[in-house]
C-alpha cells in the first residue's frame, strides 16, 4: 500500500518515513521544502534501503497536486 507523507522532508516527516517503510508501507512524499531539506530524505532512504519517490509541491497548490 502507498501512503502520501506531505512533510516528509522535515524532521517529523522523515522519521515519519521511516517508521512506514519499517511497517511495509511504499510512501510518496509531498514537500514544497521551505522548513525542510532534500537531505533528509536521502539519509531516510539510505537507512531504510528504498527508494522514495519525491515531489517538490506546495499543498495548497491544487493545480499543482494534480499532475
Amino acid at each position: 500500500m502507498k501512503i502520501l507523507v506531505t512533510g516528509g522532508a522535515g524532521y517529523i516527516g522523515s522519521h515519519t518515513c521511516i517508521e512506514l517503510i519499517t511497517a511495509g508501507y511504499e510512501v510518496v512524499v509531498v514537500d514544497n521544502l521551505c522548513n525542510s531539506s532534500l537531505e533528509s530524505l536521502k539519509r531516510v532512504a539510505k537507512l531504510s534501503n528504498s527508494r522514495i519517490p519525491f515531489h517538490k509541491v506546495d499543498i495548497r497548490d491544487k493545480g499543482a497536486l494534480t499532475q
